[in-house]
């Protein structure tokens, strides 16, 4: 049986970015990283954050496309403060 839990995260991520980029980069960066690392499912765990670093490929500048993917992966998520919540329908 399958049962969906309806689930909402209101708080804070810290990820510390590559110093290199533009301030618009580093915070795609970070928005993309954070939900990625964050949001897993469990019949692919690496399925968000592969998607994710694609998708800020596409749209960080063309600067950041040369090495958007070593940027992903010299990124750090430093600390996750928040609460989790299940909703209720």
């Amino acid at each position: 049986m399958k049962i969906d839990v309806p689930v909402q995260f209101s708080g804070v991520v810290s990820v510390v970015v590559p110093d290199h980029l533009s301030d618009a980069d580093s915070s795609l960066l970070a928005e993309k990283l954070a939900l990625a690392r964050i949001v897993a499912t469990c019949d692919n765990p690496d399925a968000p954050e592969d998607d994710a670093c694609c998708d800020y490929a596409e749209q960080c500048s063309d600067t950041a496309q040369a090495t958007s993917e070593q940027d992903w992966d010299a990124c750090e998520i430093t600390s996750v403060g928040g609460t989790w919540l299940i909703e209720n329908e």
